[in-house]
């Protein structure tokens, strides 16, 4: 189109200068003519004026028709050309030139089909290579899916911005619930059909997604995760041999999940990812709340009979006229009993404490790490200083350190509000088999009244919000809590946490060890995705291949969205990476509440009963909303689809606020001198395969396809980025298209 406008505009100037020419020679012959000779040249014209009109005219149409024979055999079939080449190198190299022209285009269009003959033979010997390498990464990719299918943890693998790079079913069922199409029971997760980094995107109640390229916060609390890089971020300033951290994730399920986070480092030790793997505990804190329960009562009855006997040894020596011999063996019975009962109820809580453990994410760590943590945690949000005063720095403890620490900062905030002061002082120390935690600040102590008020409360600390009160977080560590007086008649108060002490030995933990990866990439996976810089707000100056897409399309009653056409169907695809997850996909049918004309039958296939019993848009469109959350938004013929979700903003109470790229007006652009731009030709055109037609996610594919094709024919036009692609197809005459 540049290049026929530039034709245009020199045919323009070339008569232009053609009339300045004959009118400057015109008055130059004027100029040399005697009076007389003027006059009879003025009769001449006068004369024969229609004939001289009639010799101009023609020769200005046989100029303009040869202008136009040379425009149609030389001019525009160079166009066309250039533009035909750029599709066989770039997108199609099945793609041949047919041309219509002079003998001289006729000669070059034959010369370059050959040429594109033996490139095409080329990229088939290329593309057999490549597809046997694929093919070889395939199987490993494929070995390493089923090993992760098998496993018992869900794993996630996400990058230092927290986009999902990797996950397996099991995580995917553990988090959202979601199953496979063979359709496995909800109490069972899936267990067939083994996919690595690539699963079908299912919906819940709450809208959640799994996906690559999606944040892991919209599936579980940023909270969480920030506590933890920020715990694995210590330890690894600590150069602690354990570098994991630990958390619980409650789902609205009811359902317990313990995660432990691990980080992974480059070749040159920087943080750049982290990996999570999981593993539901619902059942076994159930199974273990039972157990402690009946525990309890062995407990309480144990204690009662051990009470007992002491007594009566009590009796028994309180009345020496018994014998000695008779003395001697019942005390020995006695006693012997009592060891014994003590030793077994010793045993038996000591095993079930650790079983306990072993399950709930309860981890040692030493003691003045976590008060160190929350004397910044106090200071950053509350304005309190907590100075650390007498550290026993072989206190260790064992501790569910994010409810520990939004525990201990909800005290502190309490009594910061209580008591008005805004210095308190740590004390550690350690006495046999127990660690004193002692916060103690000069003032009134608390009373225990209003301990017992806060041990009802749930936990609230600034944006962070257990699920959990106090008193089930002090049950759960086994802690103990009283506040008195330092000395009599002081005015020195004291809040006292008493938690079991732990005795950590070499090789009593499993350790997670650093993950580092190496210098070249590994040969069973490429983790590419890493190098990938996060979403950010500068989007426009953001290249085109670093981009996440969401290409969608809709299917309707018709084709007037203010005379009250509706949406039936909505299908989309995310592009991640150049790359198209078919598997994660948006594929929903809707009920219009209205009739179907017969017209829009014949095109889409959709019949009324298909519509029956399915959601209205005002469920469907938030969760396409959430689905294209994050992503630039493709469709062909955009214009008409966003019109489409722009009239149900307003009862849907979304708004969707992504950039906007169009395969129409892109088309246009690439290829000016082609007059039609239907889904169809662009198709051919570019060598899509023409599938699932007039179906909203087949026709989203489709446009997938199509897309990723023009990616290369756009950078050969300096089309590199967001801005520049939507700059370009504003140039179409398709771009004043209005619904």
């Amino acid at each position: 189109m540049v290049k026929t406008n530039k034709f245009r505009m020199f045919v323009i100037v070339a008569l232009g200068f053609i009339f300045v020419f004959m009118t400057t020679i015109g008055i130059l012959f004027w100029q040399q003519l005697s009076p007389e000779e003027k006059n009879l040249f003025i009769g001449f014209i006068r004369q024969h004026a229609a004939f001289i009109l009639f010799i101009i005219f023609f020769i200005l149409a046989g100029y303009c028709f040869f202008l136009n024979w040379v425009f149609r055999l030389y001019v525009l079939p160079v166009n066309k050309v250039a533009e035909e080449i750029a599709i066989i190198y770039s997108s199609n190299p099945s793609h041949r030139l047919d041309v219509k022209g002079s003998s001289d285009i006729k000669r070059l269009v034959d010369a370059i089909n050959q040429g594109a003959d033996q490139y095409e033979g080329q990229q088939k010997k290329v593309q057999a290579t490549i597809k046997k390498a694929i093919a070889e990464a395939d199987a490993e990719i494929k070995t390493l899916a089923a090993v992760m299918a098998e496993l018992p943890e869900g794993i996630i693998v996400c990058n230092s911005q927290g986009q999902i790079l990797l996950y397996n079913n099991r995580a995917n069922y553990l988090l959202t619930g979601s199953r496979t199409k063979d359709g496995d029971r909800a109490s069972e997760p899936p267990d067939s059909n083994p996919v690595v980094a690539q699963q079908e995107i299912s919906i819940n109640g709450k809208g959640r997604f799994m996906g690559l390229g999606r944040s892991v916060f919209s599936i579980i609390d940023k909270k969480l995760i920030v506590h933890a890089l920020e715990e694995i971020s210590e330890k690894l300033n600590r150069k602690d041999s354990d570098v994991a951290s630990y958390f619980v994730i409650a789902l609205d399920s009811n359902k317990l999940i313990r995660s432990e986070t691990i980080p992974i480092l480059d070749n040159a030790q920087q943080f750049t990812g982290f990996a999570m793997i999981m593993r539901e505990i619902t059942q076994q804190m159930a199974f273990n709340r039972q157990i402690g329960s009946l525990l309890q009562s062995l407990t309480t009855g144990i204690r009662a009979s051990l009470a007992s006997i002491q007594a009566a040894i009590e009796t028994i020596l309180s009345y020496p006229q018994m014998t000695p011999k008779q003395l001697d063996q019942f005390q020995q019975i006695i006693h012997n009993e009592v060891i014994a009962i003590g030793n077994t109820l010793d045993r038996t809580s000591a095993e079930h404490s650790c079983h306990i453990h072993t399950q709930w994410p309860l981890v040692d760590m030493m003691a003045h790490h976590l008060m160190r943590t929350i004397s910044k945690k106090a200071l950053d949000n509350l304005g309190v200083t907590i100075t650390i005063r007498e550290i026993d720095k072989e206190s260790w403890i064992r501790v569910d350190s994010y409810s520990m620490i939004v525990a201990m900062l909800f005290m502190i905030e309490r009594l910061h509000k209580k008591t008005g002061r805004n210095r308190f002082g740590f004390t550690i120390e350690r006495k046999e088999m127990v660690v004193y935690l002692d916060l103690d600040w000069e003032g009134e102590p608390i009373p225990l009244e209003t301990l017992h008020s806060w041990e009802k409360e749930n936990l609230v600390f600034g944006n962070d919000c257990l699920p959990l009160t106090l008193e089930e977080v002090k049950k759960h560590h086994e802690w103990e809590l009283w506040s008195f007086a330092r000395k009599q008649n002081s005015h020195q108060a004291c809040l006292r946490l008493l938690l079991p002490a732990v005795q950590v030995t070499a090789g009593s933990e499993t350790i997670r060890h650093l993950t580092i990866l190496p210098d070249s990439r590994p040969e069973f996976y490429e983790f590419n995705l890493f190098d990938q810089p996060g979403q950010k707000t500068e989007l426009d100056n953001r290249l085109l291949t670093e981009l996440s897409f969401t290409v969608f399309d809709t299917e309707t009653t018709g084709l007037d969205p203010r005379g009250g056409d509706e949406i039936i169907s909505i299908g989309g695809v995310r592009i991640i990476n150049n790359r198209i997850l078919r598997k994660e996909n948006f594929n929903q049918l809707i009920d219009p509440r209205r009739s179907l004309p017969s017209d829009a039958i014949k095109i889409h296939g959709i019949q009324p009963e298909m519509l029956k019993g399915k959601p209205f848009i005002e469920t469907v469109l938030p969760l396409f909303h959430r689905f294209c959350k994050g992503t630039i938004l493709v469709a062909h013929n955009a214009a008409f689809d966003m019109r489409m979700l722009q009239m149900k903003e307003a009862a849907t109470d979304t708004k969707f606020i992504n950039p906007v790229l169009d395969t129409l007006l892109l088309s246009a652009f690439l290829h000016p001198a082609h007059k039609s731009h239907d889904i169809e030709k662009i198709a051919v055109r570019l060598g899509v395969n023409l599938f699932g037609r007039h179906t909203a996610l087949g026709d989203a594919m489709m446009t997938a396809e199509m897309f990723l094709k023009m990616i290369p024919l756009l950078a050969q036009q300096n089309i590199h980025t967001l801005k520049e692609a939507r700059e370009a197809s504003k140039t179409s005459y398709y771009a004043r298209l209005k619904y």
